[in-house]
């Protein structure tokens, strides 16, 4: 009986060992901001790849004798939810017990529904469990606590918060902002490293002088894999001895605007089907199927947005830039520019759509699936 081999592509989460490309050029150039504590914001859209960058980059940092920290603020809503992230994070570090030891004894959470204390069985920090019902100025108190506990915790520490913009939508006239920088300047063994795929939104945060985080971060562009991408595809296929094309891989990364996740996700399947040889049509099959397996979702979606609304994402999911030409609008039934800007506006809102370069008119699908579902279904 022939041996079955393990997949060789992962998707759906964070990839790490064989199934990781590394990204050098970017691990050396966010190594020297950190060991000058110069706070960074990684942006790109999401399942591009920042999170598996960002714990590889950790782990090698951790081997150096750096504490690093990872704080998903993804769902966040509420201050609460930002405390109850930050705690996870604290509690997850098991190796840094006798650290967090001493960390936890100076620490002055003043809050008394909130404890700190390492299990005597285990040995394992353990945070308070009462979060849920402290009163908003305790949970405000209780962040700053942390944050500050943080110098006690060695010379040279890496905070990563992935979804950064999340903190902006919190209704707190910029109060979470402010903190972060307060702390962003005053612990000096500490670096932020945050990660961000609603680029207009963190554009603002960084760019604009009423905000408190005005300039305080170093702004660097997630990059695109270049040929090398393609390269360890087809590598990763001859592993398990399947022969696939170059213009097959090619072809996939268009199709998802080069979203790692998802030419995982569809070499994953070309697998699983046993298949030998690999071409461009072999790909298009599976990532139809694989859209149309996800058209409730996006019907349902799309079933939430006003006429116009719609008619902007079957404009951008097919024409992709240069939206604002007279031509386009009347081809997309768009009644005027002002119409198409006020559509676009309430999309980005939404976190449907994100601005693309610098271009007006130019503009991102967070989700390139979607995008390729909307082709097939409106073209």
């Amino acid at each position: 009986m022939k041996r079955l081999e393990p997949n060789p592509f992962r998707f759906g989460n964070p990839v790490e060992g064989d199934y990781y490309l590394p990204r050098p050029e970017l691990s050396l150039t966010i190594r020297k901001f950190i060991e000058n504590h110069i706070h960074i914001v990684l942006t790109g859209p999401r399942r591009f790849g920042k999170t598996s960058f960002v714990l590889n980059l950790l782990g090698r940092l951790e081997k150096e004798g750096y504490t690093c920290f990872l704080v998903d603020i993804f769902n966040i809503t509420s201050h609460r939810d930002f405390l109850q992230q930050l705690m996870r994070a604290i509690e997850s570090k098991k190796s840094l017990t006798s650290k967090l030891k001493a960390w936890l004894s100076t620490i002055r959470l003043t809050v008394p529904k909130i404890t700190a204390e390492i299990d005597s069985i285990t040995g394992n920090p353990s945070l308070g469990a009462t979060v849920s019902r402290l009163a908003e100025k305790d949970t405000q108190t209780a962040i700053q606590d942390i944050l500050e506990g943080l110098s006690s915790l060695g010379h040279k520490v890496v905070i990563a918060m992935d979804e950064f913009q999340k903190i902006s939508e919190i209704e707190d006239k910029g109060w979470l902002e402010a903190t972060l920088r307060t702390h962003m300047q005053k612990l000096k063994n500490v670096s932020f490293l945050f990660t961000g795929s609603r680029k207009s939104l963190i554009s603002e945060m960084l760019n604009h002088p009423a905000r408190p985080l005005y300039r305080s971060c170093q702004m660097i562009d997630f990059p695109h894999f270049g040929l090398e991408f393609t390269d360890w595809v087809i590598d990763r296929f001859a592993t398990v001895g399947i022969d696939c094309q170059r213009e097959a891989v090619e072809h996939l990364r268009k199709l998802v605007q080069d979203t790692p996740n998802y030419v995982q996700m569809v070499c994953f399947h070309l697998v699983a089907q046993a298949r030998t040889k690999i071409t461009a049509k072999d790909v298009r099959e599976v990532l139809e199927t694989v859209a149309k397996q996800n058209a409730y979702a996006y019907q349902t979606l799309l079933n939430s947005l006003t006429l116009a609304q719609q008619r902007v994402l079957r404009l951008a999911a097919n024409e992709k830039q240069s939206l604002f030409q007279k031509g386009l609008l009347a081809k997309y039934e768009i009644v005027s520019a002002p119409a198409l800007h006020s559509s676009i506006k309430a999309l980005k809102s939404k976190g449907i759509l994100d601005e693309e370069g610098t271009g007006k008119g130019n503009v991102l699908f967070d989700d390139p699936l979607f995008a390729f579902w909307l082709q097939l279904s409106f073209n």
